[in-house]
């Protein structure tokens, strides 16, 4: 278990497990763009005067309104935890990697997502795996899991 303060530097480890309720994203209003590129295969990030965001924020920590931009990776393992168990409690036939994953040319953020390889650590360089173009919907599931890059 893990207690984040303020940024993901700070996180804190705790052992054990915790009950969490399932993680919904609300885009802000950016949302519409960012669907679209999703469908498209791409990822946007948030372009502010102390760095990149993703996913984009809604403003900039100083206020400005920012400028969205594509972020292309590579992509890499910020830190991630094995899921023993699926939402209900049930156990999984094997753990599941679910992992904070950045791109390099991102400051900040980073989108949280399944990570299917034999192995994984900290500082690995991952790639998306996409859905075929006509079963994509303009969500973060577009993106099936990331793997080995």
């Amino acid at each position: 278990m893990a207690w984040k303060r303020w940024r993901i530097e700070e996180v804190i480890h705790y052992p054990g497990s915790q009950e969490v309720e399932k993680y919904v994203y609300t885009p802000g209003i950016h949302g519409l763009e960012l669907a679209k590129a999703l469908r498209e295969g791409r990822v946007l990030g948030m372009k502010c005067p102390d760095g990149v965001y993703v996913p984009p924020k809604t403003y900039c920590p100083d206020g400005s309104p920012g400028e969205l931009v594509e972020v292309r990776g590579p992509w890499r393992v910020v830190t991630y935890t094995l899921v023993h168990q699926d939402i209900y409690g049930n156990p999984l036939p094997e753990p599941e990697a679910l992992a904070l994953i950045r791109p390099d040319d991102a400051d900040y953020g980073g989108l949280i997502h399944r990570v299917r390889a034999e192995s994984i650590y900290i500082g690995m360089e991952v790639k998306p795996r996409w859905k075929p173009p006509k079963q994509r919907s303009g969500q973060i599931t577009d993106i099936e899991y990331f793997e080995p890059a």
